[in-house]
């Protein structure tokens, strides 16, 4: 199991750093004189490959035997959640995105419980109707945000501070398999302890450091990253790190009332999209508060 995480680790890593390469050579599409961007290769990422995959999850931890129409509701609210911050604001005035946002959500509501109603079947409705505002509001708006960061800061900020994240999964992991043996919260994810925690908010701490440090070489320079200090990269670092295991906890919650361990297994050694996103859900607006100019 942990050659599997190293490798597919890894190989996330690997995929993370050649998207945000690629975005950083092709920031911005034009569509009928739309701009789209700057993060544009990543919105077609999350269109494309993340929000599928969630979608597909969040609905079968939701409702045990979800419908194809329900699972596209749940990608319908994930691709909203996103637009809501990425797209909208190049396309509304600015007074009508909060209206805008709130009739998306009433939107979703009422799409999900006509989906569920296909099934001819009260009983889950309250399950179809909360899965999908939950699909809007902790998968799609998050993921926005981390756009919203990319559009306003260079790709280098956006890796680095989901590195950071990250960082702390396997910083808390490695620490408390070594030495681990208060238990955090038993009941809810019996693996992890406070001697983890701590150890991953350290690690996430002084990989933000790093990560800081290297914004202001002559590399980064070269390619337009603003600078961080060292201090302020730490500190945010901690908080995203913090961020990430409030968001593992939360969706560990979600799995326990489903009763499954893991919310799907396309990624070998790590289960499904959503048990490796999970920590980047709650530090994505986060992150835009921290690091947004």
């Amino acid at each position: 199991m942990l050659r599997q995480r190293l490798v597919t680790g890894a190989l996330l890593i690997a995929a993370l750093l050649a998207l945000a390469a690629v975005d950083s050579q092709v920031p911005t599409l034009y569509v009928y004189e739309m701009r789209i961007g700057p993060g544009c290769v990543l919105a077609g990422f999350i269109a494309l490959v993340v929000a599928p995959l969630m979608s597909r999850e969040l609905a079968s931890l939701c409702n045990p035997r979800p419908t194809r129409a329900l699972q596209v509701v749940h990608f319908v609210a994930i691709i909203a959640g996103v637009a809501c911050l990425f797209l909208a604001p190049e396309m509304v005035p600015t007074h009508q995105l909060l209206p805008l946002a709130l009739s998306t959500t009433v939107g979703i509501a009422l799409l999900a419980a006509v989906a569920h109603g296909r099934k001819h079947s009260a009983e889950g409705t309250l399950a179809a109707v909360g899965g999908a505002l939950l699909s809007f509001a902790w998968v799609g708006i998050p993921m926005g945000f981390w756009l919203l960061l990319r559009k306003d800061r260079e790709a280098y900020t956006m890796a680095a501070a989901i590195l950071c994240v990250k960082s702390s999964d396997i910083g808390a992991y490695f620490t408390g398999t070594l030495i681990g043996r208060h238990k955090l919260i038993p009941w809810l994810s019996p693996g992890k302890s406070w001697e983890g925690l701590w150890g991953g908010l350290v690690t996430s701490a002084a990989v933000g450091a790093l990560l800081a440090v290297g914004s202001q070489s002559a590399w980064a320079a070269d390619r337009f990253v603003e600078p961080v200090s060292a201090g302020w990269g730490a500190f945010s670092g901690a908080v995203l790190g913090l961020a990430g295991v409030l968001g593992d906890l939360f969706e560990s919650l979600l799995k326990r009332g489903a009763g499954v361990k893991d919310s799907g297994n396309v990624l070998p050694g790590m289960g499904g999209a959503f048990d490796v996103l999970d920590s980047l859900l709650l530090a994505g607006p986060l992150a835009w508060w921290l690091l947004a100019s």
